[in-house]
Order: C-alpha cells, then structure tokens, then sequence
C-alpha cells in the first residue's frame, strides 16, 4: 500500500449489499489449469478475453488462520461472499509477512516467517485456506511475496536480520496506543508516531529498506521465501501452488522503491531482472509483476517493466498521499483537481505500457470519505462520513481504466485499497496481537481508505464488472 503523506508531498506530477443481505449467487469455481495468459496488451483465459474487477485484500492469511492465530473465519468467508457478489473476481493478497527476534510495532502479526526460513505454519494454512475459498468462489490472485514498506515486516526486516538485527529506522507510523485514547481499552484511536517517539525520516528508511537490492544474504533469504511459496502444496485441496491456476500473478514487492531521479545504475532495475527471472524457473505458468506504483515517471516506469520475465505492468494512484488532494476541503475544485491528475496518470502510463508492449493493471488507488465532516469529532476517519468525493472520483478513475480498455488500450482492470468489509473503526477492538484487521494496514489509521460492505464505492465497482462483461460478450466472438 501507500505511505504516509510526509513522504510524497513534494511529488505532484498524475444502494448497497449489507453484511446481513449478501445476495445469493452460484459462482463458477476456478479451474485449476485454466492459467491466465498474455496476448499482447490483453490478458485471456480459456473463455477469452479476462478483465480484472479485483480488491486489496491483502490480510487474507491471517483472517484465514486459526483462531489462536488471531483469524476469524467467518468474518473471511461473509466478506469474500461479499466481493464475489459483487462481481470481484481478483484479490491482490500477502503471501508474505516478516517476524523479528523480538516484537515490532507496525506490523501484520503473527508473522508468517518468524526468522529466515522458519514459518509459522498455522499462518501458512491461512494462507491455503484463503486460496481454497478464493478459488471456489472464482477469484483469482496476485500473491505479494515482498514490501517495501514496514507493515508487513519487508525489505527492512530482511536488512535486519542480514545486518545482526539492526533497529530499523521506522518513519511515522500508526500507534493504536498512543493518546487520544478512547475510554474502553483496546479500542483506539491513537495517532501517528513523530520525532519525540524516535520516528525517522521515509528518506531514512527506504535509504535502509533498499539495501535488500544489493545484499546478498538478504537476497539468498528472499529467494528461499520465493521457491518455499511457490513449491508448497495447499493442505486444504492438494494442489501445488504454482500449478494452481487460482494464483493469476506472482508479484516480487509491494510498492519498491527507485531513486528518485532516474539513473541507469539504480540497483533496482537489476534486482528486478534477476528476482523475475527466479520467479520464472519455479512458476512458468503464471504471472509476474513488479507492484511498482509507477509515480516515478515515463523513465522509470520503462526501465522497470521491459524486464523480460515481468508479464505486464501496475500502477497505484494516491492523490491525497501525492499532495494533489485534501481530505478537509469540500470543494468541486479539490474534487476536480484529483479527478484530473488521475484522468492525466492513466493516460500516461497508458501510453508509456504501448511503448512497452505490455498491459498495464491499476491495481491500487483510493480516496478518504468526506473527513471534512469529522474536522471536530473525535477521530478523523469516522465511517460516518459521507463518500460523496470518493464515488465521484471512484467513477472518474475505474472508468479512465474502463475506456481505455475499450479503446484497445493496455489497462486491464483495476482493484481498489482496501477491502475492510463488516470492519468499523467505531467498534473495533484490538485482538490479543494487538491487531484489528482493517483494510488499511497496521502502519496507517484504521479506516482511511477502507471500502465498506455497505459502500457506494462497492456498486460502482460492481457495474464495472458487468459493463465490461456485456462489451466482452458483445466485441468477441467466443464470449466471455
């Protein structure tokens, strides 16, 4: 996911279905062979032409694990009914989370590697079951095997370990203990850690994230990561992962991070090449992408996505995050200047994916509900507020993709950050890990871009899925 607005202020370039009434629908489970495929700037399957309706699901392990695990089951499988009834067919989810010698704040806990090559193995069936579910319902996946950033453990526990365990230099973070606290313990709010509480700077920690480029135990590590994943039988179904079809992508980070002004020496375009070209030896069936947001610019964009062995391209778009957009301002001018700068990146990395030869999957973005109703409230991110820029911008951005995709260009599709489902920041209570599973992760404000089951959001995304449906049946032949 994003980060925090402290890192990318500078950058400026680009009815609902309730919890209780979630409609019955006969879904198509996924064939274990039938493997997405590239032809040319589109994906297919055996049916024809494939387009993403997906979500960021990305705590799909840990809701799947046993209750002793912090897992809740039936909170998974009413969301997942949730998103298939509305027309999801992808989910972009973790296969990977760090541990430490001793706990860390900031984090998806428990972890599901403990230390380098030891796993939790009750996490790893939360994962196998988050598969079986996904593929009965006939949704597909990208499986992240890395981050960037700390809420998962990352590049930065990777370093750690390499260098000794080394304190990582942790920027602000989400801290559900810290004051305004609510009268319930448990229960939040919190605020974002600062200097006072030894938060450094993003410079700082990417700065030390990224020694992952180029540190050959850390890479020895992750890529024992990669081939345990890829070559682990699920214990629910018996199928290898990478014969199962239900894994769509294998993704190398979420959101790796380049210098910021492109050089062709950056250690990033080579650990790409060399992390892909792995991925490929152990899982020639299935997909690989970067997870790269593409906020770099035309350069970047170019040099990370021509490696070879990646399939296609992603884009992330986070105006408020970029400093295009203000949560407090209720103004058509704000609404306006985000609806633009969205319209404009999709353009662009459209253009720049042509260059490529590649498609291109837009496969994050998100707005914050109208926080300026909760200005003087007593947490910022009440889901009490309304969604009205949200849907407006929800529209612009899915239908930019929706075009595009018409117009034979390389947009594939889009998934949104972050399905929180049945989950409120007003009723949340933190488990005995001290987690409370929100859409956003445990390094951000619960609720920030959380998308709801009860969500506008959530049936503008459904009409994606069946305006694309009718054109598909319409425009090929074999249908859809």
């Amino acid at each position: 996911m994003k980060v925090s607005t402290a890192l990318f202020g500078s950058i400026v370039a680009a009815s609902a279905l309730s919890t209780s009434a979630v409609p019955k629908k006969k879904h198509h489970a996924i064939d274990p062979k039938d493997f997405v495929y590239v032809d040319g700037l589109r994906l297919k399957d055996a049916k024809g032409l494939h387009y993403i309706t997906g979500l960021n699901y990305w705590a799909c392990m840990n809701l799947a694990a046993n209750k002793s695990q912090g897992g809740n089951y039936s909170r998974l499988v009413t969301e997942l009914d949730q998103m298939a009834a509305h027309g999801i067919n992808h989910l972009r989810v973790m296969a990977s989370s760090e541990g430490a010698p001793t706990p860390q704040p900031f984090r998806m806990t428990p972890a599901l590697m403990e230390a380098p090559g030891k796993y939790n193995e009750k996490i790893f069936r939360g994962l196998d079951i988050c598969l079986d579910e996904l593929s009965k319902r006939g949704i597909r996946a990208t499986m992240t095997l890395n981050d960037e950033w700390q809420w998962s453990g990352g590049f930065a526990q990777y370093v750690s370990w390499a260098l000794n365990n080394t304190a990582i230099p942790y920027p602000p973070s989400w801290n559900m203990t810290k004051a305004p606290q609510r009268t319930t313990p448990g229960t939040g709010w919190g605020n974002y850690s600062d200097e006072a509480d030894g938060a450094h700077t993003y410079d700082e920690f990417t700065t030390f994230a990224n020694q992952i480029y180029t540190n050959e135990l850390t890479e020895k590590w992750y890529k024992d990561h990669i081939k345990t994943v890829i070559n682990r039988r699920n214990t629910v179904n018996g199928r290898k992962y990478n014969e199962d079809a239900t894994i769509m992508t294998w993704q190398l980070a979420n959101e790796p991070q380049s210098l910021y002004n492109y050089s062709p020496s950056d250690p990033l375009f080579p650990w790409v090449d060399r992390i892909s070209s792995y991925i490929r030896t152990l899982a020639p069936k299935q997909l690989i992408s970067v997870g790269l947001e593409s906020k770099q610019g035309e350069q970047i964009f170019k040099a990370v996505h021509k490696a070879p062995e990646v399939d296609y391209a992603t884009t992330h778009c986070w105006v408020q995050n970029w400093g295009v957009y203000d949560m407090y301002d209720s103004s058509e001018a704000n609404l306006k200047a985000a609806q633009d700068f969205a319209t404009a990146f999709i353009a662009n990395t459209s253009a720049w994916s042509k260059d490529v030869g590649k498609p291109v999957f837009l496969e994050e973005f998100g707005m914050a509900r109208d926080n300026w109703e909760n200005a003087n409230k007593e947490y910022p991110y009440l889901s009490s507020a309304s969604t009205t820029h949200k849907d407006a911008y929800f529209k612009t951005i899915i239908g930019a993709v929706v075009s595009d995709f018409k117009n034979g260009g390389p947009y594939i599709g889009t998934s949104p950050w972050a399905y929180g489902g049945m989950w409120r920041p007003e009723t949340q209570v933190v488990n005995e890990f001290g987690m409370v599973w929100a859409g956003d992760p445990p390094h951000e404000s619960p609720g920030w871009y959380d998308l709801y089951d009860t969500d506008e959001a959530m049936n503008i995304v459904a009409r994606q899925q069946k305006d694309v449906a009718a054109w598909i049946k319409k425009n090929q032949t074999h249908g859809y």
